[in-house]
Order: C-alpha cells, then structure tokens, then sequence
C-alpha cells in the first residue's frame, strides 16, 4: 500500500475520543511504562537462561559475552527508571 492510500485510508476513521487510552492521558502513559518495563524484566530473564545454558567454550565466549553486555544495559536501565519513579514520588523539599 502506498503512502497516498493509506494517507486516504486514515482520514476516514473518526479520532479518537479524549477518554480512550492511547489518547495520551496519564493512565495510557502509565499503562504503556509498565509495559516496557515488564519487557525488559522478561528479556533480562530469557538473557540469564540463555547465559546460564550456553557452555563455556571459545566457540560461545562472544555469543555469552554480547548477552551479558545486553543485560547489564538492560537492567542498568531498569534501574534508572526505578530511580526517576522514586524520584517523582518524592515531594520537592525546600528549607
């Protein structure tokens, strides 16, 4: 499909009301967060059983080596949104 029929294709459908998720409300955004949170949790979990199930040869010391690269990034992450949420909770403080 080229882009002047799906253009044409999308201009039919009516938008979206306010109140339905995806409109960009604080419950969508919320919702969609922990989504992508329990995303990564579950790749980091398939990249533990991959690590702990490959044995340790040369011929999989790269392979072993890029999934552990990618769970340390990916809990590292995991962490900083931990550490921004904590943050927002907290009431701003002033003397």
């Amino acid at each position: 499909m080229n882009n002047r029929a799906i253009r044409a294709a999308s201009t039919d459908l009516p938008s979206l009301p306010a109140g339905v998720a995806g409109a960009g409300d604080a419950s969508s955004l919320l919702v969609d967060s922990a989504i992508g949170h329990a995303e990564k949790l579950r790749r980091v979990l398939q990249l533990e059983e991959w690590i702990n199930g490959t044995p340790e040869t040369p011929m999989f010391a790269a392979t072993r080596r890029k999934w552990q690269e990618q769970r340390k990034r990916l809990l590292g992450e995991l962490q900083l949104e931990e550490l921004n949420a904590a943050n927002a909770a907290e009431p701003d403080v002033k003397p």
